[in-house]
């Protein structure tokens, strides 16, 4: 019979899609992840992966053999979830990933209070606005923002983030001040991708903001901040990340009787039967840390 090590091990090769990402998560030499497979199919005697200079593929008996793997390794990690969480110790490793701007204003001190309180678990923080691939990647938890794809993951809700359109006042002195939704077409805006369209919150549901093509886009949200107190125009940013600028007067809100449209934040992980102790303890802490406060 296998080792349930090398079983294991397969279906990561498989789910990451290389031996060299597969060597990555599990901390391995990529040289052994690929040795132990070769060992593996020559132990059964059947080959279980086409290999090219671009990609790995199933074979079919690869692809028999990989759903009796994944079921054999989910078992495992149920059952060490199930004793970590009888242990009552929170411990091990947490993969998290997390938009950019997330990670620079809000998780640092969110997760230090974390550490403090379980110092025993230990924190893998990726900090990007793409869409990682939680099983791919070995992602424990996910921190995203907006509409999400429908999945098998489990998804909770940590808040909603409320938004202000904001520049300069150099920038408003210059070129006026916005009055009403119309007047934003005669102005320059500093637009996110996600953020594209700008929506307001009426007494007759959402409205879109009659907008130009943007003088400047970016995905960084920290970016686009410093060019409005810089002057460069009209930016739609979360309202945590402008408070001191604002309190500062390094920014002004434009058009503050109109509530902009809020987005949702979501946490999401792969799922409930093997959420270990230390998932469960950073779900709960971040209920309670005040973060869904600090969104909206």
């Amino acid at each position: 019979m296998q080792s349930l090590d090398t079983m294991a091990l397969f279906a990561l090769v498989v789910e990451a899609g290389s031996f060299t990402a597969a060597a990555t998560q599990s901390g391995l030499p990529k040289s052994t992840v690929s040795q132990r497979i070769a060992e593996l199919e020559a132990g059964l005697n059947l080959r279980l992966l086409h290999r090219t200079t671009r990609k790995l593929s199933l074979t079919d008996a690869g692809r028999t053999y990989l759903e009796y793997c994944q079921r054999v390794r989910d078992a495992a990690l149920a059952g060490e979830a199930a004793l970590s969480r009888l242990s009552g110790q929170p411990a091990g490793k947490l993969r998290i990933t997390a938009p950019d701007i997330t990670t620079q204003t809000l998780l640092p001190d969110v997760l230090a209070g974390f550490q403090q309180r379980w110092p025993h678990v230990t924190l893998e923080v990726f900090a990007t606005d793409a869409h990682l691939d939680l099983i791919g990647e070995g992602i424990d938890l996910a921190i995203r923002m907006g509409r999400l794809e429908d999945s098998s993951f489990v998804s909770r809700r940590l808040g909603q983030v409320r938004r202000v359109l904001v520049a300069s006042p150099a920038y408003l002195a210059t070129h006026g001040t916005p009055s009403r939704p119309e007047d934003l077409a005669l102005h320059a805006c500093l637009v996110h991708p996600a953020t594209a369209q700008w929506r307001y919150r009426s007494t007759a549901g959402e409205a879109g903001f009659p907008m130009p093509v943007p003088r400047q886009s970016s995905n960084s949200i920290a970016y686009l901040k410093q060019l409005a107190i810089l002057g460069q125009g009209i930016a739609m940013l979360p309202a945590y990340l402008c408070e001191q600028a604002l309190s500062d007067g390094a920014l002004h809100v434009v058009l503050p009787d109109y509530a902009l449209a809020l987005s949702d934040y979501w946490l999401v992980y792969p799922s409930k039967a093997h959420a270990s102790a230390a998932l469960l303890a950073l779900l709960q802490w971040l209920d309670e840390c005040g973060l869904r406060e600090k969104l909206g």
